[in-house]
């Protein structure tokens, strides 16, 4: 006997408006090295390696609606570009951290390997896409 489960695509709606829309999506530059931290590890532990100073900012914004895509079967938020640039030195990181303001654990966490350096005036521009999907 077959079971077939079909998730509704309103409760694919309905967790990302209570996940995700509305909220701040914040996105950090860390330089982790030899630490252990993971994706498992608290949005605190990351903020201890998050880089500092040479105009370095942490991004930010307020994730807006989404909609249901039908033909890949998600419920997409719209994408941001979280620009990062290097003003008064060198800026080095290998991890990008994306999470929700005031949330505990981070949504995602980006490896680079080898690690970046951003010399003074470069940029680099990461694009966050969130979804809930079945």
């Amino acid at each position: 006997m077959a079971l077939t489960v079909t998730l509704s695509t309103k409760e694919l709606q309905r967790v990302a408006y209570e996940a995700y829309e509305g909220n701040t999506l914040k996105v950090m530059l860390c330089a982790v090295g030899a630490t252990g931290y993971t994706a498992e590890s608290t949005v605190a532990n990351w903020q201890s390696v998050e880089l500092s100073g040479n105009g370095y900012a942490r991004a930010s914004t307020t994730i807006g609606t989404g909609s249901y895509n039908g033909i890949t079967a998600k419920y997409e938020l719209p994408s941001y570009d979280a620009v990062f640039t290097a003003s008064g030195g060198t800026l080095s990181y290998d991890r990008i951290v994306a999470y929700i303001n005031g949330a505990t654990y981070p949504i995602s966490v980006l490896t680079e390997d080898p690690n970046i350096i951003l010399a003074d005036g470069q940029s680099q521009t990461y694009r966050i896409t969130l979804n809930t999907d079945d």
